[in-house]
């Protein structure tokens, strides 16, 4: 399958938009619920800070999905720093349409993402799996990611909007 990958520009984002609805719909996430939309998108990754950078996977007109789209998956993740490591790379997700699965596509996107991270100086890749999908952690493990909630027992902990209001207003600052 001829499958282009390049960087995300500006035009790609209603067609990332949909592909981030499509993995809100697979986690049963009420779509109602997503406060990303196509001019957050833009400001966050074109505007006078990027704070992404992303990949996508377009293929051929002649290619393209039961729906008619060309552009299929796309890896996004943003650069951090790990006061041990030094720069890393989270990669917050790596998505390709369920019908262009196995062909690979996933894996280019991947090593693209790490290839460019590992131009920038970054020392590692971080990036979360749900234990719901043991498909998706067995794709990581086989491309050498380590899964840390076993080996070392680290957790991953996230404060929803909520407690982040609460304890914003709650704070000195």
């Amino acid at each position: 399958m001829a499958c282009v990958v390049r960087p995300c520009t500006p035009r790609d984002l209603p067609d990332i938009m949909r592909l981030i609805k499509e993995i809100a719909v697979i986690y049963k996430v009420p779509l109602n619920e997503l406060r990303t939309n196509v001019e957050e998108l833009k400001e966050a990754g074109f505007g006078k800070q990027p704070r992404f950078e992303c990949f996508v996977a377009e293929v051929p007109p002649q290619q393209k999905s039961k729906e008619g789209h060309t552009l299929i998956g796309y890896v996004l993740s943003v650069y951090t720093y790990s006061t041990w490591k030094g720069r890393n790379l989270y990669m917050d997700n790596l998505y390709v349409m369920p019908e262009f699965r196995g062909r690979q596509i996933g894996k280019v996107l991947h090593h693209t993402a790490i290839a460019a991270a590992w131009q920038k100086g970054c020392s590692q890749i971080r990036m979360h799996s749900s234990s719901e999908k043991p498909e998706n952690i067995r794709f990581l493990e086989r491309n050498g990611g380590e899964d840390r909630t076993v080996k070392d027992g680290w957790n991953l902990f996230r404060f929803q909007e909520t407690q982040l209001r609460r304890m914003a207003a709650q704070s000195k600052f």
